[in-house]
C-alpha cells in the first residue's frame, strides 16, 4: 500500500516538478556550447567591491550571451553588456576578453554604440592569459580614453560571429571561458574576473512547480486526517 502511494505521488506530483525545473548548474567560468544550446542564454556577472578596490562604490557589470546559431563553421552570439556601476561614479568598461576552444576568429556584427575593435591579444590586462578574443572600445585591448568606454549605468548590444576554417563546430562544440573585463575609472583602472550562470527558468515554470508542491502538501494533510479518523 505504501509503495503504491509513493509511486502515485511521484508520477502525479514530483515528476512534473522535476521536468519543469532546469538542470541546476553552479557558477562557472566555462560555457560549453553545442547545437542543443541554440536559443539559450548565459548570464555573466562581474563585481569588485569597495573592500577590494578602496573606491567609494562597487564596480559591477552584467552580460547576457545568447546562442543565436551554430553551424559547422560559425557560432553566432548575441551579447548585451550592462555597466551597473553607480552613475555618480565614472567607471567605463574599455575591453571584454574571452578564450575560445577551439581557437576561433571573431567578427563584430551590427552596430555597437561602444565596442568597435576586436583582436587576439594572447594576454589581457590584470594577468589573464590565453585570451584569444578581445573586444575593445579604446585604442586596443589594454585600454584607452575613459570617455570611449561603456559608461556607468549604460548598456550596449551587438552580435559576435566566431568562425573556423578547420574542423566541425557541430561535432566539437565550442568552449568559452574566462571573460575578464577592464574598467577605467576616475580613480584608476581595474580588471575583473567573472561568474557565469545559466538563464533563469520562465516564471510560469516556477508557478506550475510551486502549484505541484502545494498539491503534495494538501494530499499529505488529507491522508493524515483520514488515517486519524479511521483510528
Amino acid at each position: 500500500m505504501r509503495q503504491r502511494f509513493l509511486t502515485t505521488l511521484f508520477s502525479v506530483f514530483l515528476l512534473p516538478t522535476v521536468l519543469l525545473f532546469p538542470r541546476i548548474v553552479l557558477a562557472t567560468t566555462v560555457v560549453d556550447i553545442t547545437s542543443g544550446d541554440v536559443g539559450l542564454s548565459y548570464n555573466i556577472t562581474w563585481m569588485d567591491p569597495t573592500s577590494s578596490t578602496g573606491l567609494s562604490t562597487n564596480l559591477s557589470a552584467t552580460g547576457s550571451f545568447t546562442v543565436k546559431s551554430l553551424t559547422s563553421s560559425e557560432l553566432l552570439l548575441g551579447i548585451t553588456l550592462n555597466n551597473t556601476t553607480s552613475s555618480s561614479f565614472q567607471a567605463a568598461i574599455l575591453s571584454l576578453g574571452m578564450t575560445s576552444s577551439p581557437s576561433l576568429s571573431g567578427q563584430l556584427l551590427g552596430t555597437s554604440s561602444v565596442f568597435s575593435g576586436l583582436s587576439d591579444p594572447g594576454n589581457f590586462p590584470g594577468g589573464f592569459k590565453n585570451i584569444n578574443l578581445c573586444l575593445y572600445a579604446g585604442s586596443n585591448c589594454n585600454g584607452g580614453d575613459i570617455n570611449n568606454g561603456l559608461q556607468s549605468a549604460s548598456s550596449t548590444s551587438f552580435e559576435l560571429a566566431l568562425t573556423t576554417s578547420t574542423g566541425n563546430l557541430l561535432t566539437s562544440g565550442v568552449d568559452l571561458s574566462q571573460f575578464p573585463v577592464k574598467f577605467q575609472t576616475q580613480d584608476g583602472s581595474f580588471e575583473l574576473g567573472d561568474k557565469v550562470f545559466p538563464a533563469a527558468p520562465e516564471p510560469s515554470s516556477f508557478f506550475l512547480a510551486g502549484t505541484g508542491l502545494l498539491m503534495i502538501l494538501l494530499f499529505f494533510r488529507r491522508t493524515s486526517r483520514k488515517r486519524q479518523f479511521l483510528l
